[in-house]
């Protein structure tokens, strides 16, 4: 079934034309680029999951829409109900194979997910940088990549790979978010076998803590806004998920995290690594795009990986789904360095997008050095959006306020690789404003805010009757008013939210309750086909769709942790979590120590008396006190006040961290607390780590 939507209306067709007048759209390099080098295309388009060959993993084939037409190789036009700008990037975020990037050494498999792998071939076998989100996608990449590389080498020898097989002789991570990393394992062909990688990974330093520390505490939230950032709720159509700016979407198939071999740069910025017979060059920019990131230089060719510090678009400064801020400033630092450190670069692939050379196919240099350009020009994109937003900032703006009045000069805004499809100007100068005054703008009024549901009713009852307000945010639709009308709308939403579920809206204001949330999912219809940015897009259409269903439209449970990701938790991180999923309405003010040992002979019944021996292998210290968990790895309480002690195997703590019960655990005699007779307080304290509802309510409120 397809998606209710409005149809594009005259006010947001004028504005998609607008773009399209003003952009340089006749500019079609990128799309020569985006080509070259393309020596296969990708077998299969459609890959399904490895335990499930019903669950698709990822779809090329829903995009074919925006592939250029074979024979007379134009490309479709734009729909009224996308942004001309984004348009442009769907069509060529869809552009995939395996191309060649320097010939018999650097090659990029692109359309297997929302980012790239990157491959540089030694005499050792393959460098795999950034194998994608998902394992099925990752073996796929490796054997389109092998397929690829044998049918045009069939008699290059390898010396490390006897015969035709190219084995990976490493792989390496960027940084520290998911698309980057977690389908690793499926470079492995017996991966199910296996409890190590039988090659060694390389990560920037504190990989492992970056990844698993933001999931602990916001992944929930961080995951539910994801869903409408990435549009994993949407239908791929015209008025629907068409790109994200950063690439297609993300894969969703099976992932997991192996420990790797974070580098030590010794206070250096960068660091030399030499594998087989190919030395990398490796850049370290820790708190850039992630907190935990590096680039890739190979001096042999004069090859840039600039991993996601680099790319096609203005990225983000603070990404919508949610995350700690990043430094704009920093960013323009290490922009600045890198035109320093590698001036000699002659291409850049990055771990999304397609490349930029100096040197045309035949080995002709073009008259501006093309990779700095871009360097330069990007650099001078994160340093202008920072500085203007500090000088409005320092001239009294509010966070509000430096977002509108920021406005980028047509010798950065004009750059495609500085459009705003993934991160844009307005929410980076908000989130430059955030990282240096936080959410506070100063006036007393912000300082103890009604929440939102309540001031909307607030705001109702001082409006007047909801039939002129719907009367007014009709006429100012019709004009195509859509942010006034969507702050309006959204307040009748929210203000008459607990009257409409507690059944006391009349007859009259309930009807003016559906009107406007119908009127509302229009106008975010509308506010998605204009926007530039991809998730931009998405949270309009998504916002429009859970709107229309009277709520979420998500299902299921989610795990924060993949089995092997959860099992390289260090004990203090899992206690913290647990911290995070305390309720202390239902464990009041008692006060609760335990002991918690982690054994590999745990024995339920205790017969063997191993549950509390030495052949342990962690304990901990829980204590619930003042309503918190305090958690102590590797310490023991030794007073009388000493409430329980419990006794478990590392699977059963990292089933609890994956969500199963730890009562459930209890009743199955997979937990053993001495004394016994304490069982009902080991009991109530795991009743009290309640695990969030992943899928919570966004265009609804949930706190009325």
């Amino acid at each position: 079934m397809s998606d209710v939507r409005a149809e594009p209306s005259e006010a947001t067709i004028a504005a998609n034309a607008e773009v399209a007048d003003t952009l340089p759209f006749q500019n079609k390099t990128d799309f020569l680029e985006a080509q070259r080098g393309k020596i296969a295309e990708l077998d299969p388009q459609t890959i399904y999951k490895f335990d499930d060959p019903n669950s698709v993993v990822w779809d090329l084939t829903q995009y074919a829409n925006q592939l250029q037409d074979p024979e007379d190789n134009t490309y479709p036009p734009c729909p009224d109900s996308v942004n001309p700008s984004l348009w442009r990037a769907a069509t060529l975020n869809v552009i995939s194979g395996v191309f060649e990037i320097v010939p018999q050494h650097v090659y990029q498999v692109r359309g297997y997910d929302i980012s790239n792998i990157t491959a540089v071939l030694t005499s050792q076998g393959w460098i795999i940088i950034d194998p994608l989100t998902t394992e099925e996608c990752a073996w796929a990449a490796l054997q389109n990549l092998n397929r690829a590389f044998r049918a045009r080498y069939p008699n290059v020898v390898i010396p490390g790979a006897p015969g035709q097989h190219i084995p990976v002789a490493a792989a390496m991570f960027s940084h520290s978010h998911q698309d980057h990393f977690a389908g690793v394992w499926g470079l492995v062909a017996n991966r199910d076998e296996l409890s190590e990688l039988p090659f060694p990974a390389y990560a920037p330093p504190k990989f492992l803590q970056s990844v698993v520390t933001e999931k602990a505490f916001g992944g929930i939230a961080m995951g539910r806004r994801a869903s409408y950032m990435y549009g994993g709720l949407l239908q791929v159509a015209d008025n629907g998920q068409v790109d994200n700016g950063l690439g297609k979407t993300l894969s969703v198939g099976r992932s997991g995290l192996s420990a790797a071999i974070e580098i030590d740069f010794a206070d250096q910025d960068t660091f030399d690594l030499t594998i087989g017979d190919v030395t990398v060059r490796l850049y370290n920019v820790p708190d850039s795009e992630a907190p935990s990131e590096m680039l890739f230089y190979f001096p042999q060719w004069n090859a840039l990986c600039g991993s996601e510090v680099i790319s096609r678009t203005f990225h983000n400064v603070l990404t919508l789904r949610g995350a700690e801020i990043r430094d704009a400033f920093l960013w323009y630092k290490y922009l600045h360095k890198t035109v320093h450190l590698f001036p000699d670069v002659d291409v850049i692939c990055n771990s999304h997008h397609w490349p930029v050379w100096n040197r045309t196919e035949d080995g002709s240099p073009y008259p501006e050095n093309r990779c700095l350009h871009l360097i330069k020009k990007m650099r001078d994109m994160y340093k202008f959006v920072h500085d203007q937003t500090m000088r409005f900032t320092n001239n009294g703006y509010t966070i509000q306020e430096v977002a509108e009045a920021v406005q980028i000069p047509p010798s950065l805004g004009h750059e495609w690789f500085n459009r705003g499809l993934y991160g844009t100007v307005i929410h980076n100068c908000k989130s430059v404003y955030q990282r240096y005054l936080g959410w506070f703008d100063g006036n007393p009024v912000s300082l103890h805010q009604l929440p939102p549901a309540f001031a909307a009713a607030n705001y109702l009852r001082y409006m007047g009757s909801l039939s002129n307000i719907m009367q007014i945010a009709q006429t100012d639709y019709n004009q195509g008013r859509y942010r006034e009308v969507s702050m309006i709308l959204n307040t009748v939403v929210y203000g008459t939210h607990r009257q409409f579920v507690d059944g006391n809206l009349s007859v009259q204001d309930r009807a003016a309750r559906n009107q406007a949330i119908q009127l509302l999912a229009n106008t975010y219809d509308q506010m998605g086909y204009q926007a530039e940015a991809g998730p931009w897009r998405n949270f309009y259409l998504t916002g429009a769709k859970e709107l229309r269903n009277g709520g979420s439209i998500g299902s299921g449970t989610k795990s924060l942790f993949d089995s092997r990701t959860t099992s390289l938790l260090s004990l203090e991180l899992i206690g913290d979590h647990l911290g995070v999923l305390l309720n202390p309405d239902t464990i009041a003010e008692n006060h609760y120590i335990f002991n918690v040992y982690i054994t590999p002979n745990f024995d339920a019944e205790n017969k063997n008396n191993v549950n509390f021996t030495t052949n342990e292998t962690g304990h901990m210290r829980w204590e619930v006190v003042n309503s918190v968990l305090i958690a102590d790895a590797n310490v023991l309480h030794q007073g009388n006040e000493l409430t329980a002690a419990m006794a478990m195997t590392r699977q059963s703590l990292n089933d609890i961290v994956r969500g199963t019960s730890g009562v459930d655990l209890l009743d199955q005699n997979n937990i053993y607390v001495q004394p016994s007779s304490a069982k009902p307080i080991v009991r109530k304290f795991f009743l009290a780590m309640q695990q969030p509802d992943p899928w919570f309510n966004i265009v609804f409120p949930n706190f009325f």
